[in-house]
């Protein structure tokens, strides 16, 4: 989270934050935090690791999709289960690791949404405390109007509807 007022009593550089609880500026306010800007911040991070990671497994997928039938008569003496190391590579070895890089990155995505989502969360938190409204109390007024059953919705219009007679 990036706190734009890092200041103290008189002026001074607060880093430590000493000046009072986290999350507060010296006097009692609130700081002046860009939510916005660290939520954009999170997101940024999120879609470099996932790009990271996209170019590494297709690099990975090219290496052994290409390079083997690129240099088979070089390597047609290496065998492995019993085949030349290009035929295994062209025939099934290949399409066996792209499935594994696949699998790999269904997994390493999994985790990378579930940290974006944690951090978000915490971000999220953090700004409902700075309000005031840390869940101790009554629900904000939106989820309080959502949270209400479809039969006192509807008894609540009649009630308030004007009659005209």
């Amino acid at each position: 989270m990036a706190n734009r007022s890092q200041t103290g009593p008189a002026g001074k550089a607060d880093p430590a934050g000493a000046s009072g609880p986290p999350g507060l500026a010296a006097g009692g306010s609130l700081p002046d935090v860009d939510w916005h800007g660290a939520a954009a911040g999170i997101a940024a991070r999120h879609w470099r690791r996932t790009l990271r990671r996209v170019a590494v497994l297709m690099a990975i997928g090219f290496v052994v999709t290409f390079v083997p039938q690129f240099w088979a008569r070089e390597w047609a003496t290496v065998r492995f289960a019993g085949w030349p190391l290009p035929f295994y590579m062209g025939a099934q070895g290949a399409i066996l690791i792209d499935i594994g890089l696949i699998v790999a990155y269904a997994l390493l995505q999994r985790r990378n949404d579930a940290r974006y989502h944690r951090e978000l969360q915490a971000l999220r938190d953090a700004h409902r405390v700075s309000l005031g409204q840390d869940g101790g109390g009554t629900p904000p007024p939106a989820a309080r109007s959502t949270s209400l059953g479809a039969s006192s919705r509807s008894s609540s219009r009649a009630e308030s509807a004007p009659t005209s007679r």
